[in-house]
């Protein structure tokens, strides 16, 4: 008799159909970069002209968009992968959907904040207000921490393998202050928890 394949003890059946937001996640991220990267070239890099300009605002909402999709996705995931909804990985999906919201709420307010505060107060927007760049600095931390926490515990479950180190690695990268960090991030959530949980063992 042929063995049947059957779906791993800590997933729901049929899951790979249910993470679509998870998958849209990477692309809908890369798309808002090559957004900013057109805008950059338009404007000159001016930081004022940007957050004005149609294609600098269109590359804040697909960012939006892309953690937004990060976030649905990963309210349901517990549902879905069993080692997130106790003890260490409940920890885990708390913190990272936390720190997802946070981030996605600073887009927000790039999207529908800073065009107005750009025609009252410039300055506030070329040079940054502390308050507002601490907090945005603390959302993702906190949202770094919380994937790579994730990512330990579906490592932890034998539920990914590389792609969930490569989710380490991309969330060290958006707890660093390096330009566009949210990419590496959303990619790296689609690939390991979009794309491949589960599919190790479940070959």
């Amino acid at each position: 008799m042929l063995d049947v394949p059957t779906a791993p003890a800590d997933l729901a059946p049929a899951t790979d159909a249910r993470r679509p937001a998870l998958l849209l996640a990477g692309p809908i991220a890369a798309v808002s970069i090559v957004l900013v990267l057109v805008a950059a070239a338009a404007t000159g890099g001016d930081a004022v002209k940007m957050v004005t300009n149609g294609l600098g605002i269109a590359s804040n909402v697909a960012a939006l968009a892309a953690l937004i999709s990060m976030a649905v996705g990963l309210a349901i995931l517990p549902a879905q992968v069993q080692p997130l909804r106790h003890g260490f990985g409940r920890l885990a999906w708390i913190i990272g959907e936390l720190g997802t919201i946070l981030v996605a709420g600073g887009y927000w307010s790039s999207v529908f904040v800073q065009p107005g505060l750009a025609h009252v107060d410039p300055r506030a927007v070329s040079d940054g207000i502390a308050s507002v760049t601490a907090g945005f600095v603390m959302s993702y931390m906190v949202m770094g921490l919380g994937w790579a926490l994730i990512a330990i515990s579906l490592l932890r479950a034998k539920l990914v393998g590389v792609s969930g180190w490569f989710l380490i690695l991309a969330s060290v990268i958006a707890i660093s202050p390096a330009p566009m960090r949210y990419l590496p991030l959303a990619i790296a959530v689609t690939v390991a928890c979009g794309f491949r949980l589960g599919r190790r063992r479940s070959a």
